[in-house]
């Protein structure tokens, strides 16, 4: 029976596998060599059989090209498609992006996995939903946060604010290898990203900045599952360098909005196109960036996509201000606890993006 290594890699999707792969494959224990590197992706994503499967094709696609690049490291990697299959006290190293969410946990506890590896998703740790805020207090005092009968080792880049950070020693992330994951990825998409690119170029003037949008998933908390036109006016409005005369807007649709569109199916006063795409938003700024060197490009946003655009591209990001949301949906005045979560996350992001020194 081998002694090398067994690692089963929980992730949210592609993204998050960039920077949890290149973790795993650099980890001192694992340099040996690991017996198997195996891939299970869990959330939200996994609800949907359609998006799932698309995923998983996008999984297999990026794993032969990395394959074909370095045959020898991507031997032991695997996809898990069906995680019923998988065998209780197998596994040696769980590496979860998510230390929080309950469909990561439960795995790993019913697998007995004794060592956990968390590199959350490039940004840090997540703290998305109420059980998560115990956290915040042993942060703040820079206490650890119990995990009997396991070993937790954290992985992160950057420094973490005060009130958001785990205890104990971090390791880095090893951005080099990050980025040629990355590259990869973008090289395995290929011609998925042309139908975007082409729409960009075709609608902006070629002497003039690329200006895109990533928009947030909130239609659903307003009325009519439609964001207002008045919304989109006031973020315009904080574009800097933005010239409504000249340059023109391109909206990135997020995967779960409204077929219909976020603003309906008209593309509001001011944009140029509203584009939707189910590659991720870091590997279409990087394709664009690739087609057009030189090129002033600025995303901007409320999403963690922006994090791994900087991050990954190096491209310019701008961080929406969240005023006009509280402003324009009335949800938020009953729920203002809901409008403080995002409020508290959307600038933990922002500030964390502010802080990369060398984006790769």
């Amino acid at each position: 029976m081998s002694t090398a290594p067994r690692v089963l890699v929980l992730s949210g999707g592609l993204i998050h596998l960039v920077n949890q792969l290149a973790v795993v494959l650099e980890r001192p224990e694992l340099r040996g060599g690991a017996a198997e590197i195996a891939l299970l992706l869990t959330g939200a994503i996994t609800w949907d059989p359609l998006r799932l499967a698309e995923q998983h094709r996008a999984i297999e696609r990026w794993l032969e090209q990395l394959r074909q690049l370095d045959p020898e490291a991507m031997a032991p990697v695997h996809l898990v498609r069906e995680p019923e299959t998988l065998e209780p006290d197998t596994y040696d190293l769980a590496c979860l992006n998510n230390q929080w969410q309950q469909v990561q946990r439960d795995p790993c506890e019913q697998l007995g996995i004794p060592t956990w590896l968390i590199c959350g998703d490039g940004l840090g740790i997540y703290y998305r939903c109420a059980r998560e805020l115990k956290a915040i207090l042993p942060s703040l005092l820079n206490r650890p946060i119990p995990e009997p009968g396991r070993r937790v080792h954290t992985v992160l880049e950057g420094a973490q604010p005060h009130w958001h950070r785990p205890h104990g020693p971090v390791d880095p992330v090893p951005l080099g290898t990050r980025a040629r994951l990355f590259e990869a990825l973008v090289a395995s998409f290929g011609a998925a990203c042309q139908p975007f690119v082409e729409a960009c170029l075709a609608a902006t003037q070629p002497e003039r900045a690329l200006w895109l949008c990533s928009l947030p998933n909130l239609a659903h908390q307003f009325p009519g599952e439609r964001l207002p036109p008045e919304l989109l006016e006031a973020w315009i409005a904080q574009l800097s360098g933005f010239d409504p005369s000249l340059d023109r807007l391109l909206l990135l649709e997020h995967p779960k909005a409204p077929a219909s569109g976020s603003f309906g199916p008209e593309p509001p006063a001011g944009v140029a196109a509203v584009l939707r795409s189910a590659v991720p938003v870091e590997v279409l700024v990087r394709t664009l960036q690739q087609a057009a060197p030189g090129r002033r490009l600025v995303v901007a946003g409320l999403t963690s996509a922006l994090y791994g655009v900087r991050s990954l591209s190096g491209a310019e990001v701008v961080w929406l201000g969240l005023r006009p949301l509280w402003t324009h949906n009335p949800r938020y005045r009953h729920h203002p606890l809901e409008f403080l979560h995002r409020l508290v996350r959307v600038r933990r992001m922002a500030w964390l993006t502010q802080r990369l020194v060398t984006p790769c």
